[in-house]
């Protein structure tokens, strides 16, 4: 069984859309507002793990590990095989950082880029931050997700291909059950591949080249 974690260790505070703060709380679920983006726009993510403020930790230092951005439609049965990954991050070598140290050196924002040519409508936008301090022991890897809620405008007609969530990671993935210790240069990041226009190769091992 693969362990939920403590959400309180960090959570979604806010979206970042054309430069401008959404607010606290506006447009993450369960709240009903729905934010409008721009397809092939970016925008961006927000972490914290107390309050909004900038001497927010955003998240434990010794929580270190990937960070996650899925979409589905909301038009859909979220329960079945509809969401797509379009953003990943795990270690970088060049900088010698996990994606949890980066967004703690931003105060919490991570900027991720909403495909160019799926189609417009209104989109859960599944955000992730994996934790690995204890994934040496399997089950005990701890996952914080949290979702959005927006509508994308200007879209194309691409519907990428679709996934199960819970189903897209098991508890013995070696993303998932790992020491990450050890040699955190060769740490593959779970799921599945990000949904790249024009079928663009991802690299999987530290950080992928969407919303860079």
């Amino acid at each position: 069984m693969i362990s939920s974690g403590v959400f309180g260790h960090t959570f979604l505070n806010n979206l970042i859309i054309d430069g401008k703060d959404t607010g606290t709380g506006k447009c993450i679920r369960p709240v009903t507002d729905i934010c409008p983006v721009k397809a092939g726009s970016k925008i961006g993510v927000e972490w914290h793990h107390d309050t909004g403020g900038p001497t927010d930790r955003v998240i434990s230092e010794s929580h270190r590990g990937p960070c996650l951005v899925y979409m589905a439609r909301m038009d859909q049965p979220i329960a079945g095989a509809v969401w797509f990954k379009i953003y990943e991050e795990g270690y970088n070598s060049k900088t010698k950082q996990w994606c949890t140290d980066k967004i703690r050196a931003s105060h919490g924002v991570l900027n991720i880029t909403i495909p160019a040519n799926i189609q417009s409508g209104n989109y859960l936008l599944r955000t992730e931050i994996i934790a690995l301090h204890e994934a040496q022991k399997k089950g005990y890897a701890q996952f914080y997700p949290n979702c959005a809620q927006v509508n994308v405008v200007g879209g194309g007609s691409a519907k990428p291909q679709g996934y199960k969530i819970p189903g897209i990671y098991k508890a013995d993935d070696p993303g998932i059950f790992v020491n990450y210790r050890k040699d955190p240069t060769s740490y593959v990041i779970p799921g599945p591949p990000v949904y790249m226009p024009g079928n663009v190769k991802v690299e999987r091992f530290y950080t992928s080249s969407a919303g860079n």
